[in-house]
């Protein structure tokens, strides 16, 4: 039978690689569309995976959506060519709608609370919705709720195995401390109103975590010339390995935190937005740092500081917490797959 993927973010491509990799070998047709949204074309071809581009994305909130609109219409005739069986995707505003368009089942996953506009215009549409059982919104009789979160895709054990000679790229080692920080461009819909670290802030950060060894500096966008010196320089596939091997992690993605957490290794978040999945990732397990406001921006670079240099806690703690996290968790990509094929096969009741 045919599936259909449609990406609209570099993150998808982790979430779904294996499973299409999974459904191919059952024998499946699928198809992968993606939108050229910062690194994802270059994801795509780093794990050789075919995918029809629904051009370009980003550049603020209403290009954002003029964007949208277009992505859409090549995705309605690029759909109709192939004519899926199923059309699967995270926050499904291109392809709910289409999906129901053309008289298809549509399965969307969303772990992102506060995408509100994004809810509205796929919830209609979608057949089923996959979300944590951490999420923090009831959306009615369409959601289904799985223990695990979109990480546990690709960065489950019997998926991800950390490879200490790829730090050798940026010339590191496992046995040098590292600290690696990720600064997004708070441009899509969701993130309006909301924010990260102040620019002074950014600076301070890095200055002070250098103190405690090197600093790896990821940015979306351009980075100011006091960054751009710790740029992160390495394939963007190969991103997880520096997070395995970094003693603490700075980031203002929840994605990011949500990663890092199930390495292993101790995030502090630093944005102004409410997820259920980083709310447990930092009470249950105690392995996100959340602020929720710059008024916490002094306190979230002390918290970073204290990591990288070994005061809150050691290596081998953190590896724990995580390993418990992992064991009180699914694996997403085979609960995707036998979701997928169970809707494919009509074993699911729509």
């Amino acid at each position: 039978m045919r599936v259909l993927f449609d990406i609209g973010h570099p993150g998808h491509v982790h979430l779904f690689r294996h499973a299409v990799r999974q459904l191919m070998a059952n024998g499946h047709e699928v198809l992968v569309t993606a939108s050229e949204k910062d690194v994802t074309a270059r994801l795509l071809r780093a794990y050789g995976i075919p995918y029809v581009s629904l051009g370009s994305s980003g550049g603020g909130v209403a290009a954002n959506c003029g964007r949208t609109a277009l992505s859409t219409l090549k995705l309605l005739k690029t759909a109709f060519e192939f004519s899926p069986d199923l059309l699967v995707a995270v926050s499904p505003v291109r392809a709910a709608p289409v999906a129901r368009l053309l008289g298809r089942h549509c399965l969307g996953l969303d772990d992102t609370e506060h995408a509100r506009l994004a809810h509205r215009v796929y919830g209609p549409f979608v057949t089923l919705l996959l979300t944590p059982e951490c999420y923090g919104l009831d959306v009615g009789p369409k959601q289904r709720r799985y223990r695990g979160y979109h990480e546990l895709a690709y960065l489950h054990p019997r998926y991800f195995t950390p490879d200490s000679a790829v730090l050798e790229r940026e010339g590191l080692s496992a046995e040098l401390p590292y600290s690696f920080v990720r600064f997004v461009a708070w441009s899509a819909a969701h993130d309006v109103g909301h924010c990260g670290f102040s620019a002074q802030g950014r600076i301070r950060l890095v200055r002070e975590l250098a103190q405690y060894g090197r600093v790896l500096v990821s940015c979306e966008g351009k980075a100011s010339p006091e960054l751009a010196c710790h740029a992160f320089h390495a394939p963007p596939h190969l991103i997880h390995h520096f997070l395995y091997h970094a003693r603490v992690c700075v980031t203002e993605g929840g994605t990011t935190a949500s990663e890092c957490a199930v390495l292993g290794t101790p995030a502090v978040c630093m944005n102004t937005l409410y997820a259920g999945v980083q709310d447990q990732l930092q009470h249950q397990y105690r392995l996100v740092f959340g602020f929720h406001s710059r008024e916490y921006e002094h306190e979230a670079i002390r918290t970073a500081v204290r990591i990288a240099n070994g005061q809150v806690a050691g290596r081998r703690e953190w590896r724990a917490r995580s390993y418990r996290l992992v064991s009180e968790h699914i694996d997403v990509t085979r609960y995707l797959v036998e979701t997928i094929e169970s809707i494919l096969h009509g074993a699911i009741a729509l």
